[in-house]
């Protein structure tokens, strides 16, 4: 079986086009190579699907390579495979534009096809552990397979890209970037993608996507299945696609995360989004890229004010990594790596269920090229970020910073006033101290959190506030929080 198919791509053309494929014959695998510039191909997604409309492959192209095997066999599959026989009939061969390239397009933009019978070799497999059946469902994915037994915290990273996606790194390299790092868990995000499998690692890997279109970007972690409609949301000119499959992970039960909310031209712009949908914050994403500065500190800004309304929503941080360690943004930026920053998640075992359930109880906190240690006492009882502390009595909390290189600044921000903290510097070993002390009413609502920044004022620790009480909200939607920091 050979076929060849051509594509025709314009602003006045389709986003999503199909084109059909008739196997007469049973095959244990097929090769389907894709020609077409590099720049073009870099924005588009391949789909291809059964007769029952079952997603048997599915990939952004660009990065990963654009000879892609389907077998039965996994160890000849490619990345973005489900492995699986091929029996006899039909079969759709889907490219899907995505809504920013096709809205650049000063020519007609053309890419071919090709699909044969049998097996090209692989450069990039899928990996041995198959996530995802046939239907889309994550069967193989076990939520509660604990990597670890132990109560406490754990580190690692909710934004991440490879290969999959736009990324330049394959998943084993970027597995083992994570360990070296120190990571004990890895957030699998790309961009409207679920992985089918994955490669054998010590580490968790939760899995989870990016939704992503021109109305922003939100990670959902914990799915049960590939969501639908994931090439309308790809074409991205829907607005009701991107708030239909938000509010499909929602329900779901999947743990909803907006992300860089402030970095232009990806920032958040559902205004109306109600607060109520989103368990977590990205407050720190990749703080290596260039106009990052602003945006995350824009994004702490609108933490605090969410808190202040009574929100309890989680912040974290993501690296947001599609780089290879060479690949700077600038000479001076250093690299963008899984790790920076880390998110810390004080969690009853290592467990994508224990982790996301962690996560919904705001025992979190986030850092940068520090490692921080604390204890918070109430009444002379340990409590964690984000619990609530309902008697009224003495609050302790002793802080400790190692791999202090600078002049680092901490300060507790008590129901939205910031107050500095004074720190014992030791730089012969690196290390900073603090304590703090205060009598902790219950009378109404309050909520108290720890940071620290560096010398530029950028975030390199972030603890989620402890609170008591309720507020009844003022504001409910995105666009509400955002105009409190107007």
């Amino acid at each position: 079986m050979k076929k060849e198919l051509k594509y025709t791509f314009s602003r006045e053309a389709a986003a999503i086009q199909k084109q059909q494929l008739l196997l007469n014959d049973d095959e244990d695998a097929i090769t389907i190579s894709v020609e077409g510039k590099p720049s073009i191909l870099a924005s588009v997604d391949l789909f291809v699907k059964d007769s029952a409309d079952n997603v048997l492959f599915h990939r952004q192209l660009g990065t990963g390579g654009n000879v892609i095997t389907i077998a039965n066999d996994i160890r000849r599959a490619s990345n973005g495979a489900i492995p699986c026989m091929l029996t006899k009939g039909v079969y759709t061969i889907e490219l899907v534009l995505w809504h920013d390239a096709r809205s650049h397009l000063l020519h007609t933009a053309r890419v071919d096809v090709v699909c044969e019978s049998g097996c090209a070799g692989q450069a990039d497999p899928c990996g041995t552990v198959v996530w995802m059946d046939r239907r889309g469902k994550l069967s193989g994915y076990d939520s509660d397979h604990m990597k670890r037994n132990h109560t406490g915290w754990y580190k690692g990273d909710f934004h991440c890209h490879t290969v999959l996606s736009d990324g330049h790194e394959r998943l084993s390299n970027q597995m083992a970037k994570a360990d070296l790092m120190g990571l004990d868990f890895y957030s699998a995000t790309e961009h409207n993608l679920v992985p089918a499998t994955w490669v054998e690692t010590d580490l968790l890997v939760i899995c989870g996507t990016e939704i992503t279109t021109i109305y922003g970007h939100a990670n959902a972690f914990g799915l049960k299945k590939r969501p639908d409609n994931l090439d309308r949301v790809c074409a991205g000119d829907s607005r009701e696609a991107f708030l239909d499959i938000l509010g499909q992970l929602h329900a779901e039960r999947s743990v909803i995360s907006i992300n860089h909310p402030f970095l232009v031209p990806w920032q958040w712009s559902c205004p109306d989004y109600p607060l109520d949908k989103v368990d977590c914050l990205e407050i720190i994403n990749d703080p290596t890229y260039p106009n990052n500065h602003e945006a995350n500190q824009k994004a702490v800004r609108l933490i605090d004010a969410m808190w202040n309304d009574g929100w309890q929503i989680c912040g974290i941080g993501g690296s947001d990594t599609h780089a290879l360690l060479h690949e700077w943004y600038t000479p001076e930026s250093g690299p963008s790596i899984v790790g920076d920053p880390t998110t810390h998640v004080y969690s009853e075992g290592l467990s994508q269920n224990k982790i996301l359930e962690a996560l919904r109880k705001c025992h979190v906190f986030v850092t940068r090229y520090i490692e921080v240690s604390f204890c918070m006492r109430e009444n002379g009882r340990e409590v964690l970020p984000g619990d609530a502390m309902p008697e009224p009595g003495t609050f302790e909390a002793v802080f400790r910073f190692d791999n202090v290189r600078e002049p680092i600044h901490l300060f507790v921000i008590r129901d939205g006033v910031r107050e500095s903290l004074r720190l014992e510097f030791d730089f012969e070993y690196r290390r900073a101290t603090a304590s703090y002390r205060v009598n902790w009413s219950t009378d109404a609502y309050h909520w108290m959190r720890f940071g620290a920044e560096d010398e530029k004022g950028d975030c390199i620790f972030y603890a989620n506030p402890v609170y008591c009480c309720e507020r009844e909200h003022q504001f409910d939607t995105f666009g509400a929080a955002i105009d409190e920091i107007a």
